[in-house]
């Protein structure tokens, strides 16, 4: 096992979040407050790369993770994991498909929330990921989550989230736990 010394800052670790909504914004710099050293939150607001109510995700999500990779190439060329939930979820997932061929293993793990599977049968990019999934899902709708399995190569993790809102204090501090476990040990 490989020991720091005490004066080395430990290995930092981004924490990509792609955010659909102002909402969600805001939600994620609450994250980037709870969250501690080494872990960086990174929110991207998709609005502003594309719009998404005209984005079918089949068909484009290639096109929007290239946009998205690109604009994200600095962040991307070093140790990082993804988050994206509704919308975002799909996203999420191509950037991390994305970053897989041009950056191989920075991606380090994927989080998505409140987002039924892609459906790969479909067209959608059906490229595995060799990273660890975490899918946290609200309640009752297991089967729908699923079809994550044949994309989560690398691991999948399915979370059953409690009845509340996605949005609320017990699921951000659900979240920022899992977040801690998951990418606190990443940074050793």
């Amino acid at each position: 096992m490989q020991t720091q010394a005490p004066h080395e800052q430990p290995t930092r670790i981004r924490l990509i979040c792609l955010a659909c909504s102002r909402q969600q914004l805001e939600q994620y710099r609450q994250w980037a407050e709870a969250l501690s050293e080494p872990v960086e939150v990174i929110a991207v607001d998709l609005p502003a790369t594309a719009c998404l109510d005209s984005v079918d995700p089949d068909e484009s999500s290639h096109a929007l993770a290239s946009a998205l990779g690109e604009r994200l190439e600095p962040f991307l060329q070093h140790p990082h994991a993804i988050f994206g939930q509704s919308l975002g979820a799909h996203a999420a997932l191509a950037l991390a498909q994305w970053a897989q061929c041009h950056w191989p293993g920075q991606t380090r793990h994927l989080f998505v929330a409140s987002c039924d599977s892609p459906s790969v049968a479909s067209g959608g990019d059906s490229t595995p990921l060799q990273v660890p999934m975490t899918v946290l899902y609200p309640p009752g709708s297991l089967p729908a989550m699923l079809g994550w399995n044949p994309l989560a190569h690398g691991g999948l993790e399915l979370i059953e989230l409690p009845a509340h809102a996605v949005d609320g204090a017990p699921f951000n501090q659900r979240i920022v736990r899992i977040f801690h476990t998951h990418l606190g040990l990443l940074s050793f």
